[in-house]
């Protein structure tokens, strides 16, 4: 009998505890509570709002406190935001109504411009824990998303693919000087001219430079040894000489008709270089990248010389590296410069087309030509065989950051994500390979823009910043690296910066709509509509310009520029199509017939 009995208590304990807590709200009331924004607007990455809310009278006291609880609910889920808890510590004095105002923010994520943030409250008994919860009340509709329009080299389907990135190019004075690239090899550990057939190539390379009957210009040698050889910097100085003495020796026996005291030699002396051992590490086949990366984490460290290879010998596959690969660092780079003019561009492009059907092996032309006819091939496979027989053959920073460039490119093409995120890796390798060598503006801008292709804002900024800095000496890249820059500005928010930078900008349709946009979002509208107007002048096919002047026609209410805008924008880009349906930009319109009629 007093099993029933004890439920039949918790029962009445329950439904009393429950009519007391309503009949509390009855008596004080719900809270108020409002936001300073609907829609709630996107802001460099987040979403950010003020809310005021007043707890009433009554509700908070010793023995009560009151929680309000937020959420941002979107498609199938809800995002919980941060709580905000009441107790009787808020309260200015007894029986006092509690204000609050909190800035409040929440990152945003693909999907939300449709959701809607909710709020409910939850007031609990201090001593017994029980709760009573007020209904979900709905504070904003919706997100304004109107900041992620900016244009850094993305693209919808439906839209043409830009090219991103900066190419490295000749100047054209070295264009006209050929420099040829020839390596004598030596003996392990040994600096004695060597007359073996590992030498053949640098007597024919010779022979071939004779044959022309152009003057020599400029020869510079540089001593080479690898890791597994005793004492490198004396090891790479005499080997400098010896190759010395057998350029000279050679030239004569092959006839050459110029004056070889007229010919100014350099000898460099260089510290210890790892460019060649890394390459020479990525053609080494049979290792994993985890066994690769040991290599790297050795030479990137800030260790000597010497302590670096006794660590590269604790490695399970440095045996056989050295076995298969360290003879063709045994040797002395041989650069030859000719004073001949430059090949015309139909021979060089000529050339160019045989090496890539694979009827000349590529050695037929110098570097810079090899630059020269990397531009003539718009395709990315045929630039991708071009830079890397530069690469194979001379291992320029140009090389390294050109191919960087080419995979980015490559990337921005592919479907699938795990193999666009492995192109974009291969690629950012390559440009750091290229600073290594020489840092400059152009592989750092690539870095960033590298960054952007990951969605890696912070990275990306502080990258082309770098290049702005490297590029004080070279106006025409520094303006294209403002466009970039500006861009960012845009997804930072600081809109008034962006204008500043893009007005330094090459005018181009894209610059032009993210100037505009900067000027829109700073609520700038006469502004953005003349860099809206100027970029669907630039070109009246890039949808994006008619969508910014929509934008500016619905901040003024001009019912038939928005319309005739849109449906310019809607003509153009399928995407924008879409998005006009849903952008809360436009909320005032979506029920008018010729709103629907203009982005049918």
């Amino acid at each position: 009998m007093n099993y029933p009995f004890k439920i039949l208590m918790v029962c009445f304990s329950v439904f009393w505890m429950s009519c007391s807590t309503q009949s509390l709200f009855d008596k004080s009331g719900l809270p108020s509570i409002t936001v300073d924004k609907d829609p709630l607007v996107l802001h460099n990455d987040s979403v950010r709002f003020k809310l005021r809310a007043t707890i009433p009278a009554g509700l908070v006291s010793e023995e009560r406190t009151y929680t309000l609880l937020p959420e941002y609910q979107y498609g199938e889920g809800a995002l919980p935001l941060e709580e905000i808890t009441v107790d009787a510590s808020d309260l200015a004095g007894a029986g006092q109504a509690v204000e609050i105002i909190r800035n409040m923010s929440f990152p945003y994520m693909e999907g939300m411009d449709r959701g809607e943030l909710r709020i409910k409250g939850l007031l609990e008994e201090v001593e017994s824990g029980k709760t009573f919860s007020t209904p979900y009340i709905t504070l904003a509709n919706g997100i304004i998303s109107t900041v992620n329009l900016v244009r850094v080299g993305q693209f919808v389907p439906g839209e043409n693919i830009p090219d991103v990135g900066a190419y490295m190019s000749y100047d054209d004075d070295f264009m006209n000087m050929a420099s040829h690239e020839v390596n004598y090899y030596f003996a392990k550990n040994a600096a004695q001219a060597n007359p073996s057939s590992s030498n053949g190539a640098f007597i024919s390379q010779l022979r071939s430079m004779v044959e022309k009957g152009e003057d020599i210009q400029k020869i510079i040698i540089v001593g080479m040894a690898s890791p597994d050889e005793k004492d490198y910097s004396s090891l790479a100085a005499t080997r400098t000489q010896v190759a010395e003495q057998q350029v000279r020796t050679q030239l004569k026996k092959l006839g050459y008709q110029g004056a070889l005291s007229d010919v100014e030699i350099e000898l460099q002396r260089k510290e210890p270089d790892w460019l060649l051992f890394r390459h020479l590490l990525r053609t080494f086949e049979g290792i994993d990248m985890a066994e690769r990366d040991r290599y790297f984490d050795v030479i990137y460290a800030e260790d000597s010389y010497e302590e670096k290879v006794e660590q590269l010998k604790e490695i399970d596959s440095y045996d056989r590296f050295a076995r298969e690969k360290f003879s063709q660092m045994q040797m002395a780079k041989v650069m030859v410069m000719m004073a001949q003019d430059r090949r015309s561009d139909p021979e060089i492009s000529a050339m160019a087309n045989m090496y890539i059907k694979g009827t000349a092996s590529g050695d037929e032309l110098t570097e810079a030509e090899l630059a020269r006819a990397a531009e003539f091939n718009p395709g990315l496979k045929e630039k991708q065989l071009i830079y890397e027989a530069m690469l194979k053959k001379h291992g320029s920073a140009l090389a390294y950051n050109n191919l960087g460039v080419v995979y980015l490119n490559q990337a921005h093409r592919m479907i699938k994500i795990s193999d666009k995120n492995q192109k974009v890796n291969e690629a950012m390798r390559l440009f750091r390979m290229s600073n290594e060598i020489n840092e400059s503006a152009q592989a750092s801008h690539n870095m960033g823009q590298a960054y952007l292709m990951w969605g890696d804002y912070g990275a990306a900024y502080l990258e082309i910043s770098q290049a702005n800095a490297l590029a004080k000496s070279i106006p025409e890249f520094q303006s294209f690296n403002e466009g970039k820059r500006g861009a960012l500005d845009i997804i930072r928010g600081d809109y008034k910066l962006a204008t500043l930078r893009l007005d330094k900008a090459p005018e181009t349709a894209t610059n032009l709509f993210n100037k505009g946009l900067a000027y829109f979002l700073a609520e700038d509208y006469g502004q953005a509509a003349i860099s809206f107007e100027e970029s669907a002048l630039s070109n009246m096919e890039f949808g994006y310009a008619f969508y910014g002047l929509a934008l500016v026609a619905a901040q003024n209410s001009d019912e038939e520029r928005l319309y005739e805008n849109l449906r310019k924008a809607a003509q153009r880009s399928p995407y924008l199509k879409r998005r006009a349906a849903t952008d809360l930009e436009f909320k005032d319109y979506f029920d008018d017939q010729k709103y629907i009629e203009a982005i049918k």
